[in-house]
């Protein structure tokens, strides 16, 4: 199996850290994390996205999907942010 390093900002470390099981490697941590993201709701799958996006420290996306789903809980006809 093959690996890559990757460089995390103390504070983002301490975030993924609390994330992480004991019995867990931070490798299964993000597999868990991603993956529970991708399932359920639309819904469910954004705030899963939003926690974890503030888990490696992106704040501010986190904060705008948690304004989104705020505003839509109760439309059907939801209004996305597109990436400029």
């Amino acid at each position: 199996m093959s690996t890559k390093t990757i460089a995390l900002e103390h504070s983002v470390y301490e975030r993924l850290s609390r994330e992480k099981r004991s019995s867990e490697s931070f490798t299964k941590t993000i597999d868990r994390l991603i993956h529970s993201a991708n399932s359920g709701t639309c819904a469910a799958a954004v705030a899963e996205a939003a926690s974890v996006w503030r888990a490696i420290g992106n704040d501010a996306d986190a904060d705008r999907m948690e304004q989104m789903l705020h505003q839509n809980r109760s439309s059907t006809n939801w209004e996305v942010e597109r990436p400029a």
